[in-house]
């Protein structure tokens, strides 16, 4: 049997939506995006570090990281569109406590290694916005991983280190781990995340159409999602840092 076909059947157990059958339409849909990928109509990519990468649980999808990273909503519309209906400009900050189902599912979907329990501790981040719960949790394996969830199901999961400490950013400033955006139509949302140095006490993304909402910082992490297209664009956004000097402002790509 091939490799990457016995991973995947190994993979699929983990899949929270498995039983589930789409329908006619969520079908059709999702072959049109595949589809428009293909046709290299669909952008998105990963800044900086290529361990970053969106990953479906229980479902095949291209081994390149910047395809991977478009696929996972169309093959899990009813999430998809859940977050995205849901989404409000400022997070509810949530604790490792409130966060903790979300967190074991993330802790065992073999994305950075799985781990068999989980502290509140391990939970680095976390915010949700409507019914999306976005973390940034460590592993047992030292690995630092990013997971999205509405409700019960796992929209997608993507690593962010490989086990090796990640220096802080100079005091009062921000980079930038990843950036990206997937989807399609009115289900295309966009990520990014980094680190945050000591002395940052709020980020915020002002979109180029005059949008502004706020990315959640903790844990020497910040991160946002939104829908929309941005994040797998070309200098669409401003990253807005504050810190008790003032506030500073940066397109993504003078972010290191």
């Amino acid at each position: 049997m091939d490799a990457s076909v016995k991973d995947l059947e190994q993979l699929a157990v983990l899949d929270p939506a498995r039983e589930r059958v789409p329908t006619e339409m969520e079908w059709a849909r999702s072959q049109a995006f595949v589809e428009r990928v293909m046709a290299g109509e669909v952008t998105g990519r990963s800044a900086h570090r290529p361990v970053g990468r969106w990953l479906a649980v229980g479902v095949a999808t291209v081994a390149a990281g910047v395809v991977a990273a478009a696929v996972v909503p169309a093959l899990l519309p009813g999430a998809a569109d859940r977050a995205v209906a849901g989404w409000t400009a400022a997070p509810s900050p949530r604790t490792g406590e409130q966060v903790l189902p979300q967190a074991r599912a993330c802790a065992g979907n073999g994305v950075g290694g799985n781990s068999s329990t989980v502290r509140p501790s391990d939970v680095l981040l976390a915010e949700q916005r409507g019914d999306a719960t976005l973390l940034i949790m460590r592993k047992s394996s030292g690995n630092i991983v990013e997971c999205m969830s509405v409700g019960k199901d796992q929209l997608a999961s993507m690593g962010l280190t490989d086990g090796r400490p990640l220096p802080p950013p100079p005091a009062g400033t921000v980079n930038l781990e990843t950036m990206s955006s997937t989807g399609n139509g009115r289900d295309m949302w966009s990520n990014m995340v980094g680190l945050a140095g000591p002395g940052v006490t709020g980020v915020e993304l002002r979109l180029d159409g005059g949008r502004v909402f706020h990315a959640s910082v903790k844990g020497g992490w910040w991160a946002a999602w939104w829908p929309g297209p941005e994040g797998g664009e070309v200098d669409r956004l401003t990253v807005l840092v504050h810190t008790s000097e003032g506030t500073t402002s940066h397109r993504p790509s003078e972010l290191p």
